[in-house]
């Protein structure tokens, strides 16, 4: 790794790596690990984050004030969830997706106060989990768009890429964040597993490709071209903004080399010129997506519960595809309002964080372009039960609260560069 993201040793007094911290370790890793596989529920993911938070209530996290803003923001959100659940307490759906959501904001808090300590060491075993299970889950979704054995009726059965997931738009935005922390390591040169991470990158990005997202495509888009940008204005080195000149030269080559090795199978080039619009057919129209998202903003401001948790598929026949009009939809004005308030207040603490040089200020930088984009998309798709997304919400205010605290004290270390 170049000097300047170059991993620095932090003492820690207080806190050394004892038999418990290494469980806890490998009970974070393993969740991540098992993410790949969310076809079922409760997923396996899901029950380890269960061990997880188990282990760490004995010792090891720090209840930091700074993500205060963002727990009251959840709590406020999930009680309007809950008031609009009222008006519609009959349905079990309605009920299951307010308990998702709870479990959600738990997994954002548990996440904020995980890298609020220890960051450097607790963020990378949260990295290496989560791209393993990216690849894993790259590679099955890949074995099934081709059909390998027989796999595409199960693996694949709207010919997108898909695999161990329920839906090809969540496996494709799942990815995004290791595809970014892959082509980071690449940028930033590192060198440990060099080559599986080339390896690694290229499979993830093939699965990225042929799940055909369009929203996917835009979020990574965006945030691989923030990431260079905030890396090559944030760096003092010469030598790291002349290597991320050359390589965004290269990556740009690569990809368009891999672009048209796929697009030249013509199943694969038959499927992207379908997906390649903006607005499909079911889009437009008065009763398309666009649609009825313009016909239910003026019931919605005569409805201070909004339709009650979901309902608008019931009313419109489709989905929102608009988190922001679902916070509204299925959680009334407390949450819908608390939502939005919650995503910019994160895009500003993480962007705090993003200026502040820490050891882990690279890191920060690939969260917060992640989390920015992904943001973004949310306004032509439903993100507020993803995982990652809630993974990636507590991270920010954690990154964000060990980066201001190692301001404030100075950086402590030990050793050299």
């Amino acid at each position: 790794m170049t000097a300047d993201y170059a991993p620095q040793r932090i003492s820690r007094p207080g806190y050394p790596v004892l038999p418990l911290d290494r469980v806890q370790a490998a009970a974070v890793w393993a969740m991540m690990a098992s993410s790949f596989f969310v076809i079922v529920e409760p997923a396996p993911c899901d029950l380890l984050f269960a061990v997880s938070v188990l282990l760490f209530l004995a010792r090891g996290l720090n209840v930091t004030v700074v993500a205060a803003p963002m727990i009251l923001y959840l709590i406020l959100y999930n009680a309007g969830g809950f008031l609009s659940f009222l008006e519609v307490s009959n349905e079990s759906k309605a009920g299951m997706f307010v308990i998702t959501s709870c479990y959600m904001a738990v997994s954002a808090v548990f996440f904020s106060f995980y890298v609020s300590s220890d960051t450097q060491r607790r963020f990378a075993v949260f990295k290496n989990g989560y791209i393993i299970g990216a690849i894993i889950a790259s590679v099955i979704a890949l074995i099934g768009y081709f059909d390998v054995g027989g796999t595409g009726d199960f693996l694949s059965p709207i010919q997108r890429a898909q695999g161990t997931f329920k839906d090809p738009n969540v496996l494709s935005t799942y990815i995004i964040l290791p595809a970014l922390l892959l082509t980071q390591d690449v940028m930033l040169g590192t060198r440990k597993w060099r080559t599986w991470r080339y390896v690694g990158l290229f499979v993830v990005l093939a699965c990225l490709f042929l799940a055909f997202s369009r929203g996917a495509w835009m979020n990574f888009l965006l945030a691989a071209m923030l990431m260079v940008a905030l890396t090559f204005t944030l760096t003092p080195s010469p030598q790291l903004r002349s290597r991320i000149i050359l390589l965004a030269i290269a990556g740009t080559v690569v990809m368009a080399a891999l672009m048209a090795a796929l697009l030249s199978i013509d199943t694969v080039g038959a499927a992207f010129q379908d997906r390649a619009t903006l607005a499909k057919d079911y889009d437009s129209g008065e009763f398309g997506r666009f649609g009825n998202q313009l016909n239910s903003i003026p019931i919605l401001l005569e409805s201070p519960f909004g339709f009650g948790p979901t309902k608008f598929r019931r009313i419109f026949g489709l989905d929102p595809h608009n988190v922001y009009l679902n916070a509204f939809s299925s959680y009334g004005w407390l949450g819908g309002i608390t939502y939005m308030v919650m995503i910019v207040s994160t895009i500003v603490v993480g962007f705090k964080g993003v200026l502040i040089r820490t050891p882990w200020q690279s890191s920060s930088i690939a969260l917060f372009c992640t989390f920015l984009a992904t943001a973004l998309q949310g306004v032509q798709i439903d993100t507020d039960h993803w995982r990652h997304f809630y993974w990636m919400l507590g991270l920010t205010w954690g990154l964000y609260a060990a980066s201001a605290a190692y301001a404030a004290r100075g950086p402590i270390r030990q050793g050299g560069r």
